[in-house]
């Protein structure tokens, strides 16, 4: 069975890779966003690889999505994991994405093939972009928890280090594989508040691949993720004032609330297989007053 189909073989100088699925550690889909940013913050990004979908997705979970231009189908695109190549002409190193919804099945093959091809094009070092729901609000700064391959890797970062037993998604499964294949590697876990439901939430966004520029020492132009974040937590903020006094009362809490790793919020069973796309956009703001009221009465 072949797992990885390959495109050609990219020229990479000393690539680090970055790596997020959408799904189960995807809260907001902020981990995903911040892939797609990263590869749209690039010119020419270079798709060199990717899974082959037809063992690993259940078709029924994650649909194929196909496009048709006056009544002709010009093109069927499949849910896979894809590997991007990002070259960086200025720098010393390259970048390696690896984006794509979670799998459905045997993810040992899957993160087992994916840490093969990365030391094969010389990736020595991870960075792994997840979320979560968190005991946090949007106006809190965004604190970010580290998981390393060792413990040298997150007191470089400068991240909090992170205890947590349970559950896990593809994300600590490829960590996993990076360890067994000595290939350096540390997850960076952003929380989201609970309110925020389907929407998206580019603080923390704009904070993960803040941190994947100063760890990397390659620069990543967030100018346009700063004016969104600022825009959207205005619309936020205008929306919660008439939410009333019980609100308030709710955010305080939170805000004072010293945040675990992962959270006490998260629970796999809130949590859709099959997650919206929302990407960046702030109009969406509008449309959390409802999410957080559905929260306050426990129907979410």
């Amino acid at each position: 069975m072949e797992v990885i189909r390959r495109h050609h073989e990219p020229s990479l100088r000393r690539p680090f890779a970055v790596i997020a699925f959408g799904g189960w550690n995807d809260a907001c889909d902020v981990a995903s966003t911040s892939a797609e940013f990263i590869i749209d913050a690039h010119d020419k990004p270079d798709v060199f690889a990717e899974i082959e979908p037809d063992a690993f997705y259940d078709f029924q979970q994650h649909r194929p999505t196909i496009t048709i231009d006056d009544g002709v189908a010009s093109s069927l695109r499949w849910p896979s994991i894809r590997f991007t190549a990002l070259h960086r002409p200025n720098d010393t190193r390259d970048l390696v994405v690896i984006s794509g919804p979670e799998p459905n099945f045997h993810w040992k093959t899957i993160a087992r093939s994916i840490a093969e091809l990365l030391g094969e094009i010389g990736v020595e070092e991870v960075i792994l972009a997840g979320a979560y729901v968190g005991r946090v609000s949007h106006k809190d700064v965004v604190r970010l928890s580290g998981v390393g391959s060792d413990a040298v890797s997150v007191i470089r970062s400068g991240l909090d280090s992170a205890s947590y037993e349970g559950p896990t998604g593809m994300v600590g499964v490829v960590q996993g594989a990076c360890k067994e294949s000595g290939i350096r590697s540390l997850g960076i876990w952003a929380p989201t508040p609970p309110y925020l439901g389907g929407n998206p939430f580019p603080k923390a966004v704009l904070a993960i691949i803040e941190k994947i520029s100063d760890i990397t020492n390659l620069h990543i132009d967030t100018a346009e993720l700063i004016a969104v974040d600022a825009d959207y937590t205005r619309k936020v903020d205008d929306a919660l004032e008439d939410a009333g006094s019980d609100m308030s009362e709710f955010l305080e809490e939170l805000e004072a609330y010293d945040e675990p790793f992962l959270g006490t919020l998260l629970d796999p069973r809130r949590e859709s297989d099959e997650k919206p796309t929302v990407g960046l956009d702030p109009e969406r703001a509008d449309a959390l007053v409802d999410e957080i009221v559905k929260f306050l009465e426990g129907d979410s």
